[in-house]
């Protein structure tokens, strides 16, 4: 593959699948390096030959883990075998997709790779579908179990999903099929006894996350159309608007506290809620504030949406004081109490009731989600 070839590979796939990746440069490389290999700071070294002079330099803000390391070289390898076919042309992009996929499965399991592509193009094929016009969901265990030669050829999944009753078969949140390495369906699975709610998951497939665990690998199409592969109880790969991401849950967090180590469990729930927001679909803004800033910040909010006594405070303080801001409206002659009972705190009072005096951290996730989804930001201080 020429060098254009393979820079543009990586541009539409690989940096596409590592969010915050970019090539940030090339260097000498001999017959001796590996095509694919970890480089300083957390960096990442890729050729496509073992032959070629260069290697191209990839970085992001966290470092590459080793199962991320060995994926590119997976998807390398799977690349090598069709760049010799001729006249791929407009199969091209089709390929280069498959060869994702492909390589994402090998990466996540050996004895059911198989499996977990049939799987996967089956979710793509209902992700174009409706059932009585509307959208379906639906989820699976992959598991390392091998059904045998004794397994009936009408339970394997690939001829289970081609058939319309599949549709209304599991709901993806808290009903699953259970499957064989070998494709077949072996139980259903509707009850979770226990699952912990600051898993690395969307909210609504917390529950699949929790059986994602040893050797098993849970798998959703969601109503949105979304395709996501969960393992250890995280999200670690979803398919969104055609394209495969990658996700590092602990580096993300990291570092967003990395000046901030005493607020990691804060920092951690902001994450949760980012990513239980972007996979609701509705939408949503956090900031977070350092306190010494808030009174900067609060110059620009409406007294009517703050919910707690000493910002209010602080706004009808700014108010006043005509030499900071002006023009922000008239100071308010009530207190805070008095001032939660007028026409325009309604919004106010109730989350202040809901909330009932806890930190952004400790309100139930769920609820964390759907105030994230009112319109206006949520910040925190």
């Amino acid at each position: 593959m020429k060098k254009n070839q393979f820079l543009e590979f990586l541009k539409d796939n690989i940096l596409t699948l590592f969010t915050g990746s970019e090539i940030i440069g090339e260097e000498v490389s001999s017959p001796r390096d590996n095509c694919v290999a970890q480089g300083e700071a957390g960096s990442i070294k890729v050729k496509f030959s073992k032959q070629d002079n260069y290697r191209i330099i990839i970085k992001r803000a966290q470092p590459f883990k080793n199962f991320e390391v060995h994926l590119i070289q997976i998807i390398i390898d799977e690349m090598s075998k069709i760049n010799q076919l001729r006249s791929i042309g407009e199969y091209k992009q089709g390929l280069e997709s498959m060869i994702i996929e492909k390589a994402i499965c090998k990466s996540l399991t050996n004895s059911s790779s198989k499996t977990l592509s049939q799987v996967l193009n089956m979710m793509a094929y209902w992700s174009q579908r409706t059932y009585e016009s509307k959208k379906i969901s639906f989820g699976c265990i992959v598991t390392r179990k091998k059904q045998g030669k004794t397994g009936n050829s009408n339970l394997h999944i690939s001829k289970v999903l081609s058939k319309d009753f599949s549709a209304l078969l599991t709901d993806g949140e808290n009903s699953f099929v259970e499957i064989s390495s070998d494709g077949y369906v072996t139980d259903y699975i509707s009850y979770v006894k226990q699952f912990d709610y600051n898993l690395y998951a969307p909210y609504k497939q917390l529950k699949l996350a929790t059986l994602a665990t040893g050797s098993k690998i849970g798998v959703c199409l969601t109503y949105e159309g979304d395709v996501l592969i969960f393992k250890e109880k995280s999200l670690l790969f979803a398919k969104r608007s055609g394209n495969w991401v990658c996700y590092s849950h602990e580096e993300i967090v990291d570092k967003l506290s990395e000046r901030a180590r005493e607020y990691e469990d804060v920092r951690k729930s902001i994450y949760l809620s980012a990513l239980d927001t972007s996979f609701n679909r509705y939408g949503g803004c956090i900031v977070h504030v350092n306190s010494s800033e808030l009174p900067n910040v609060l110059r620009h909010i409406d007294d009517a949406d703050v919910l707690d006594k000493e910002s209010y405070d602080t706004i009808q303080e700014i108010k006043r004081n005509k030499s900071l801001f002006s023009d922000f409206g008239a100071t308010s002659d009530n207190d805070y109490e008095e001032f939660l009972k007028t026409d325009k705190c309604i919004k106010a009072t109730t989350l202040r009731k809901l909330i009932a005096g806890r930190k952004f951290q400790d309100i139930d996730r769920k609820f964390r989600q759907d105030m994230i989804a009112m319109d206006g930001a949520n910040i925190i201080g």
